[in-house]
């Protein structure tokens, strides 16, 4: 059996009232499909307060007594319901995941299916001067950055997954984590990469907040609890930088919120996609192509590419699509995953046309002069047409330098 949804999230919450709407809204509104939230005691019922959620069939909640119960909650959402993702995030309700390149969590994910887990770095948050908690958003109330860090949240593959090791990172089954920059994770810890995404670790909203989180038990650690005021004052000192990723999203969630109309951007749910045959995947992504909707083609070819990525028609409309959406150096990385499963001039071409259009000169020259000598030896009239096509459009393209021969 297939999974059901794409992309899940799971979190423990105590007393997060005030942020939870918004903290489920928002990630709903990027492409999470259904959000799992365990209530450890909070006052008011996180049901209640996710009651809309609730009724859209987007949110679920477990009430959990105890103190430091976190990995409690992550690992029955990993036992009960991790069969129903393929990938599956565990943030906190201060934690809201930031794509830099992508309108869609889904979108960026398909460049991680070769691993376990996409390990996410912390960009922190500082209290942006306020001491009480202000009216709004968080997105739009919190803008002075601390700064990065090495530390990371992990989105893993269910499938894949043995157990948490800590709140930061898993014990995998097969294969590795990686930064967004496929570098290995290891541990709670990994290399920056910020380029893509980052999580926005909104650590101080305010002094009242922070006030309150010193005063309650921790999820992790239960009576222990490592804060400390004092970490409030000093971040007031710290140098900050204002940081925007965050602003293009405020108007699209403060409408939802007060019309307690929450929605994805694009909805459009792996259940409708997992069922659906080579065919009519490949005629769904090419109806919503001559919308020119490329945001929704993209997710329907994240969510469909683990199932047909064997296939060269498939391979070949993807690079397509993301060529005409200017996503060259991912329609690049598509065509050289193409050449490996299908090393046939169909696939040499694609990877041509890509290293042109991503301005890799120097490759695709190269690549040229091998494409020249398979059409002096290709007998196929289809296959001729198809090179001669891409070599023409090399000769146009490099033919703008005087020291490149057309």
């Amino acid at each position: 059996m297939p999974p059901t949804y794409y992309l899940g999230l799971c979190a423990i919450a105590k007393d997060e009232t005030t942020f939870l709407r918004e903290w489920a809204g928002y990630h709903h509104f990027i492409g999470f499909e259904k959000i799992y939230v365990y209530d450890n005691e909070s006052l008011t019922p996180a049901r209640d307060t996710l009651a809309e959620f609730y009724d859209l069939g987007v949110c679920d909640t477990y009430t959990l007594q105890g103190q430091g119960m976190q990995l409690v909650a992550y690992n029955h959402c990993l036992k009960y319901h991790g069969s129903e993702f393929e990938w599956l995030a565990f943030f906190d309700i201060d934690e809201f995941l930031c794509l830099k390149q992508d309108d869609d969590a889904r979108v960026l994910l398909r460049d991680y299916e070769n691993y376990s887990a996409l390990a996410v770095n912390w960009n922190i948050f500082g209290s942006s001067g306020h001491i009480n908690l202000p009216r709004g958003l968080v997105i739009k109330n919190f803008t002075q950055s601390l700064g990065y860090n090495n530390n990371c949240k992990c989105i893993v593959r269910p499938a894949m997954v043995k157990m948490p090791f800590t709140a930061h990172h898993f014990i995998y089954t097969d294969g590795i984590a990686v930064n967004a920059d496929c570098i290995p994770a290891y541990g709670a810890y990994a290399p920056l990469a910020v380029d893509k995404i980052c999580l926005n670790h909104y650590q101080f909203r305010s002094q009242y907040d922070y006030e309150q989180k010193c005063n309650r038990s921790d999820a992790t650690y239960g009576s222990y609890n490592h804060r400390s005021i004092d970490s409030f004052y000093k971040q007031i000192y710290a140098k900050t930088e204002e940081s925007i990723d965050m602003l293009p999203l405020v108007d699209s969630i403060e409408k939802m919120a007060i019309n307690s109309a929450w929605q994805k951007k694009n909805t459009i749910d792996f259940s409708n996609i997992s069922n659906k045959t080579l065919m009519e995947i490949i005629e769904l992504i090419n109806n919503y192509m001559k919308d020119n909707n490329f945001a929704a083609s993209e997710v329907i070819l994240a969510m469909s590419y683990n199932m047909f990525k064997q296939n060269m028609d498939y391979m070949l409309l993807g690079i397509a699509l993301l060529s005409k959406a200017g996503k060259f150096s991912r329609a690049l990385s598509m065509a050289e995953e193409l050449v490996r499963l299908h090393p046939a001039p169909p696939a040499y071409t694609a990877w041509l046309e890509c290293l042109t259009l991503a301005g890799r000169r120097k490759e695709g020259l190269a690549l040229r002069d091998f494409l020249e000598f398979i059409l002096a030896h290709e007998r196929d009239e289809a296959n001729r047409n198809k090179i001669e096509a891409a070599l023409q459009k090399t000769r146009d393209y490099y033919g703008r330098y005087a020291d490149i021969p057309a």
